[in-house]
């Protein structure tokens, strides 16, 4: 039985049947919404409604598959998720020319932090929470996040299917990568902030985010932000549009463009890796500048797998195939 089998089999267990909200379903918004939603997902996701989809699954696998096409997931509660894909996606272009806008007062402030990768992933769920509220962090997305990161951790990236729109049986694996994103401050060690995102190809989502110190929001995104762009990230995915988020350079582009990049991404730039290779002083990061590497993008790893691409420091394992012992 192949992988995606296995997880449709999984997954229909614990899906209910089409939603209609209120008694009707508006067939014209249906309509367009199912568009978006590739065949195979459709066993065990529905169109909810406006941009929002539902399923009752949480599953780490079914919630990699939904990156990998284009969706954020999200709860509405601990019993169902909430994939969303927006009408207008706030996106901030970083090649083949960077958009992205530095303040001279962040940069200013910015050395009084450190940027990290993938070391307080609890922490950073835990910040969010104190200052959002349980907001969607509900636990079982919280559980299927925390899977995703460790894999990335332990493997190089997670394992999704490449499912053309139109079939059920998949073609190949694309690579997707959970991290979560921290910001210290420098003279006490203390956890000022941070974020979690994913990305998948040559595109970075930011999820969510919080900060607990003056300035540390904005330094996280401006070391982010430059350090996504020397890593070769061609997008930063906002989400939806705010006000912050246009300051630093980014522009709505429709659900149709994005799902179309996120597909020629996921292949094209696959091997794309977030590092930082430690805890890095944040404006160290954001006044670093080198020559660009978007040639480099689309090298595969010089020696081993695909697998053995760290995004934490000292390296990454084997991912075991399925009849070791």
């Amino acid at each position: 039985m192949s992988v995606l089998s296995l997880l449709i089999q999984t997954m229909s267990n614990g899906v209910s049947s089409a939603l209609k909200n209120g008694g009707e379903v508006y067939n014209e918004e249906v309509d367009d919404a199912l568009a978006l939603l590739p065949q195979y997902l459709r066993v065990y996701v529905n169109h909810y409604h406006d941009d929002f989809y539902i399923a009752k699954s949480f599953d780490p696998r079914l919630v990699a598959q939904l990156m990998v096409e284009g969706f954020l997931p999200i709860a509405g509660s601990s019993r169902y998720l909430l994939p969303k894909l927006h009408v207008e996606r706030c996106v901030l272009q970083l090649r083949p020319q960077s958009n992205l806008h530095i303040s001279k007062s962040t940069r200013k402030k910015s050395k009084r932090f450190q940027l990290s990768i993938n070391e307080a992933f609890d922490d950073v769920v835990a910040g969010c929470h104190q200052q959002h509220g349980i907001n969607w962090l509900f636990p079982p997305i919280v559980s299927a996040f925390r899977t995703l990161q460790k894999e990335t951790i332990q493997y190089g990236d997670c394992q999704a299917q490449l499912v053309e729109n139109g079939s059920f049986q998949p073609s190949g694996a694309i690579p997707m990568r959970f991290y979560s994103i921290e910001i210290w401050n420098a003279e006490t060690g203390a956890l000022a902030g941070g974020e979690l995102g994913y990305s998948v190809g040559g595109i970075y989502s930011s999820l969510t985010g919080f900060s607990r110190e003056d300035a540390a929001g904005s330094v996280q995104l401006a070391a982010l932000g430059k350090l996504l762009l020397q890593c070769g990230f061609l997008h930063w995915d906002l989400g939806m549009e705010m006000e912050y988020k246009r300051q630093l350079g980014a522009e709505l582009i429709g659900r149709t463009d994005f799902v179309r990049e996120v597909h020629r991404t996921r292949v094209e730039d696959k091997y794309l890796v977030l590092r930082c290779n430690g805890r890095r002083n944040a404006k160290e990061i954001i006044d670093f500048d080198r020559p660009d590497i978007a040639s480099a993008a689309n090298k595969k790893p010089r020696s081993g797998s695909k697998h053995e691409r760290a995004t934490k420091d000292g390296g990454a394992k084997k991912r075991p195939h399925k009849d070791d012992k």
